[in-house]
């Protein structure tokens, strides 16, 4: 367990949202003249959009800048640019089971990005209240990513990939939607892998509009916060808009079954699974309840949301679950970012 190289004292955090317009200039220069060598932590430019409309339709006027960083990791003895994988944490923060992807990537040759969302904006989890950062600022988070490492010269923009963990796999999921990617990024760079490990997948940010990339979906069986099922579903859409997508199922495995720590229940966490699946189509904004057709008014969300939430999930490590999440996710990564992604 590397915590230390990840977590920075709150009060920093706090700091660092009190920074000046000057000071946020400079990192965003800093981020675009990435040495050959510059690895560790790496602070690039990001914003808070209040609304995932406000993201989408780009009202960037609604878009409050936000000062970020990652955890850059590069493999030993590359003499090419190598592939990278952005790394998106959960609702609990980075934790330590993050240490295991960070090494098991870099041991493949493949760099790895870690995404603080949460300590620059002066939080520590989301677990209990999601709405403590917008979805949409995860989002831009990951999106930004994407060019900051495209820039470095040890990276090969080609082969950047994106791995996401409960919240940060929906963030997986989401940059595949090309009308959100396209709202932040002006160019057509995109990420080559998309791999949601059991998402968020009953809010739904719709449009047909999908990359052409690979996403692979990794659920749980026995997972009770986000559901093996909705994920299953969200992919069928994905597969029915085009998306090369394929999912695989892991028997006995909890939502979180890579984490360092046994299973456990968490009495305070929340969960709108059993709200079913929502959906904004991106296109005219229409948000639908698809369990049972209504057309939702967003000034009734709240609502809708607080009459079917519930509290109460569990979490925690299954080892011959991770065991074959990781061979999987190394077999897959190796045959789409070494034999195809040149």
């Amino acid at each position: 367990m590397n915590l230390k190289r990840y977590t920075q004292p709150l009060c920093a955090a706090l700091r660092g949202l009190l920074l000046t317009a000057g000071l946020f200039a400079v990192q965003t220069v800093e981020a675009q003249t990435l040495t050959a060598t510059a690895q560790g932590r790496i602070d690039y430019a990001s914003y808070t959009p209040k609304t995932m409309f406000d993201l989408a339709r780009e009202h960037r006027e609604n878009w409050a800048p936000q000062p970020v960083w990652g955890f850059l990791s590069l493999p030993a003895n590359t003499s090419q640019p190598a592939p990278a994988m952005v790394l998106m944490h959960g609702s609990g923060g980075i934790e330590a089971s993050m240490d295991q992807w960070v090494a098991t990537f870099n041991g493949m040759g493949i760099a790895t990005f870690v995404v603080s969302s949460f300590e620059p904006r002066g939080v520590i989890k989301t677990v209990d209240d999601q709405s403590l950062v917008p979805p949409a600022a995860t989002l831009m988070d990951g999106l930004l990513a994407l060019p900051l490492l495209a820039g470095h010269p040890a990276i090969d923009p080609s082969r950047i990939g994106i791995m996401g963990f409960s919240r940060g796999g929906a963030v997986a999921f989401r940059t595949a939607i090309e009308p959100l990617r396209k709202a932040v990024i002006k160019s057509d760079l995109h990420f080559a892998l998309h791999i949601p490990v059991y998402s968020g997948c009953s809010q739904v940010y719709w449009s047909p509009q999908v990359s052409k990339a690979s996403i692979i979906n990794l659920v749980g069986e026995a997972d009770d916060y986000t559901t093996a099922a909705a994920c299953e579903q969200l992919a069928m859409r994905y597969a029915g808009a085009g998306a090369n997508i394929r999912t695989i199922r892991y028997a006995n495995a909890p939502h979180s079954w890579d984490a360092t720590y046994p299973l456990q229940y968490l009495p305070q966490a929340t969960t709108a699974s059993p709200c079913g699946i929502v959906r904004w189509d991106i296109e005219n904004w229409q948000i639908t309840a698809e369990r049972t057709g209504e057309v939702l008014a967003p000034a009734k969300l709240d609502a809708f949301f607080n009459s079917c939430s519930k509290r109460g999930v569990h979490v925690g490590r299954n080892e011959q679950a991770y065991q074959r999440l990781r061979a999987d996710v190394m077999s897959l990564t190796r045959e789409i970012l070494f034999l195809h992604g040149r």
